[in-house]
């Protein structure tokens, strides 16, 4: 018997989401440790706005005061979307790649903070990091689910 993906995109265009209450928490309370994050222009976002000319510091310079903050609305407005669909169960296509954009933003993130290699975490990693490497874990297979129904 095949298993119901948890996210299914439904005849009329829009995606069902069967998540759990402490799934939708999650999500909520990771998208919110983002949005402050970008507020405080964070240097955990390195992944989120990379330079686009290596070492020359003038030009990155020039490409983050014109891309950045533009970039940063984006990516509040998609949390934003997120934190309002949290408890939704049919999300519109526009929502679900919100919720798609925001899950990858916050695994660059959490990956950058954890320092996360192709192996996993760096031996040695702490408890606190082994539980944000589950989380991490998590939220890459809810991505996956996301970008499977959106390819049907």
């Amino acid at each position: 018997m095949a298993l119901r993906s948890p996210i299914r995109r439904r005849r009329d265009g829009t995606y069902t989401v069967d998540l759990g209450p402490a799934e939708r928490e999650l999500l909520v309370a990771m998208c919110d440790q983002l949005r402050d994050l970008l507020v405080g222009g964070d240097p955990a976002l390195v992944r989120l706005f990379p330079t686009p000319y290596g070492d020359d510091a003038e030009r990155n310079e020039g490409y983050a005061a014109l891309v950045v903050p533009e970039l940063t609305e984006r990516r509040l407005a998609a949390l934003e979307t997120v934190r309002s669909t949290a408890q939704a169960t049919q999300l519109t296509a526009d929502e679900l790649a919100a919720w798609m954009r925001s899950v990858n933003d916050v695994r660059l993130v959490l990956g950058t903070v954890l320092d996360v290699e192709e192996s996993g975490l760096p031996d040695g990693a702490s408890e606190e990091d082994r539980e944000r490497y589950a989380t991490y874990e998590y939220l890459g297979m809810v991505l996956e689910l996301i970008v499977r129904a959106m390819a049907k």
